[in-house]
């Protein structure tokens, strides 16, 4: 069954791209970066935390725009395949302005051998403060680790499809963590946006994160 589900989840996206995109020129693909500190500290079955990112992204078309994001998180696990968690991003944008984004999510994971699965449901209310526009999105994600074996190493693939009124996007992941201690590891990744309007280009991202857990 998780093999079905994996399969689904990173063929469906690819259909849709597929299906969406017209005989349009597509513009060239953008670059984005994003760099980020994330901080956790476990309270039982509860956590609390926080996010601080600084992107540059090239959207394409001459159009180039840095963002910097601040994220507190709360989390709480009733089971040990089970996490709850919500978080309020304070974004700014230097192309747009400011924005607050709530976002609730409910993650199942489990772990066969070496292999760890996650899926995420996640949805995300991104409010405009200037306009008082409010866009709804549900980001759903699956993940799967590789932990190698006697080594702090461990690698991942993921697919994150996004749906507004429609799908317009799949986020998709590979990386590399790597665990300098119990209390610090670092993951650097490669994120494919692949976008399904014709007018707007696919996206390349390098991100690169340090954990910290107090």
């Amino acid at each position: 069954m998780k093999k079905y589900l994996l399969v689904i989840l990173t063929v469906l996206p690819l259909s849709l791209a597929h299906a969406q995109e017209s005989d349009l020129e597509k513009p060239e693909d953008a670059f984005a970066t994003w760099t980020d500190i994330i901080v956790r500290k476990d309270f039982s079955d509860w956590h609390v935390g926080g996010l601080v990112e600084y992107c540059t992204i090239d959207k394409g078309q001459g159009l180039k725009n840095n963002e910097v994001l601040i994220r507190p998180v709360v989390g709480y696990n009733p089971l040990s395949w089970l996490r709850f968690q919500l978080q309020v991003d304070f974004l700014y944008s230097f192309y747009s302005g400011f924005y607050l984004r709530y976002i609730p999510d409910m993650t199942f994971h489990w772990k066969a051998s070496d292999f760890r699965f996650s899926f995420r449901n996640r949805v995300q209310l991104s409010h405009h403060v200037k306009t008082g526009n409010v866009s709804p999105a549900i980001r759903n994600r699956f993940k799967v680790d590789y932990l190698i074996p006697e080594s702090p190493l461990s690698v991942h693939v993921a697919a994150e499809p996004y749906w507004y009124d429609r799908f317009i996007k799949t986020r998709y992941y590979l990386g590399l963590d790597y665990k300098i201690s119990s209390n610090l590891s670092i993951t650097a990744d490669y994120i494919r946006y692949q976008h399904y309007d014709p007018g707007k280009p696919h996206q390349n991202v390098v991100y690169l994160v340090l954990y910290v857990r107090l």
